[in-house]
């Protein structure tokens, strides 16, 4: 057992550095509460045809 207690501490703070990131990458999620807010911003892109191009525009 004391000759993987250092793969274990490896194996466990690896787990703890995933755990960190996929919450981290949870926070940038959008929240669907700003579903509006979501889709003006999309809106932008389509009303500003020369700076952008609309979701629904195939390039």
């Amino acid at each position: 057992m004391t000759a993987l207690q250092p793969e274990i501490t490896a194996l466990v703070a690896r787990q703890q550095r995933l755990a960190e990131g996929i919450a981290a990458e949870a926070r940038h999620q959008m929240d669907p509460a700003e579903g509006p807010i979501e889709q003006a911003f999309m809106q932008m892109a389509c009303d500003h045809p020369e700076a952008c191009a609309c979701p629904g525009d195939t390039q």
